[in-house]
């Protein structure tokens, strides 16, 4: 005999609804009911669990974003500071190129008018200063005409005018300027009446009156192509400056330099004396050019007139 159960329900009017049920029947329902509950308890927990990771993904993704937003920070701020260090080597080297050019403006009036003070000193002793430069080759001109090579673009004006520079300045280092020795004028150059005899005589050099210890000293570059005595003239030193120009110095009370030696500008070469042909002591001075006797005054006053110069541009400065 099966047994059955019964399911009452009563609403509020009081009407009674009656469901029976067998035990199999009551099982399988049971058993649905489990099932659902278990479904629907899975999948509460498993929306859940997503739940509780889409939170914390969305914590992730959220620190995530600031960190990019403090290394975009960074980024800008790095950047500006880049550009700022540019535009500050930018202004570095606009002053730079600005100081550089006032320099060279500069250095080019210096040498412009050192040049030009060097032309007019070649021109006072009558050299051109347009072929003073060619030095011991006078055939340089006209061996133009026989050479040739690749065309070089001109230099500019600065390395032009420092080049012209150079060159004078080695033109004159080996051209006779300046005093001999430190002392007053005695005898000029040209005709004079002989001390020793009364009797016109020309004199082919300047007499200096100094102390018989008086230094000499060499009026340009060159080597001593004699020292040693020399008749009339007694001790007696010749310096040959390689560019047509030779200069001597008799009378000497004694010499320093041998011949062969090479000196410079400004370099003793002998003391002051009265040997020789004399009437005290002295320094008979000559200059010549290709072997004919020049009047040194000349070039003296040229250096007199290159010390007044440098007075001036330092006072100036």
């Amino acid at each position: 005999m099966r047994k059955h159960y019964y399911f009452l329900f009563t609403s509020d009017d009081g009407t009674v609804w009656r469901l029976s049920c067998n035990r199999k029947r009551l099982i399988q329902i049971g058993a649905a009911t489990a099932v659902f509950f278990i479904l629907f308890t899975g999948l509460g927990l498993r929306s859940a669990a997503l739940g509780v990771q889409s939170v914390s993904l969305s914590a992730k993704v959220a620190a995530l974003e600031r960190q990019l937003a403090v290394k975009d920070t960074e980024l800008l701020a790095q950047q500006q500071r880049g550009q700022m260090e540019q535009e500050r080597l930018e202004a570095k080297v606009a002053a730079l190129t600005s100081e550089k050019d006032t320099i060279m403006a500069t250095a080019v009036r210096e040498l412009s008018s050192r040049s030009a003070l060097i032309d007019e000193m070649l021109t006072k002793i009558g050299l051109n200063p347009e072929i003073a430069d060619i030095g011991d080759n006078p055939n340089q001109a006209q061996a133009n005409a026989n050479i040739g090579g690749p065309f070089i673009a001109p230099q500019s004006p600065a390395a032009n005018l420092l080049n012209r520079a150079d060159l004078s300045l080695a033109t004159l280092s080996r051209l006779p300027l300046g005093m001999p020795t430190y002392g007053s004028l005695t005898s000029p150059f040209g005709n004079r009446t002989d001390p020793l005899n009364g009797r016109r005589a020309f004199h082919a050099g300047i007499d200096f009156k100094t102390n018989s210890h008086g230094r000499v000293f060499a009026t340009a570059d060159g080597v001593v192509k004699q020292a040693g005595w020399n008749g009339n003239f007694g001790r007696y030193v010749e310096i040959d400056h390689e560019n047509g120009y030779s200069t001597a110095y008799a009378h000497l009370r004694k010499f320093t330099v041998k011949a062969g030696k090479r000196v410079q500008r400004g370099e003793v070469i002998g003391y002051v004396g009265s040997s020789g042909r004399s009437t005290g002591p002295h320094l008979h001075y000559e200059l010549r050019y290709q072997g004919l006797a020049m009047n040194p005054h000349q070039y003296i006053r040229i250096d007199e007139t290159i010390r007044v110069q440098k007075q001036q541009k330092l006072r100036k400065r």
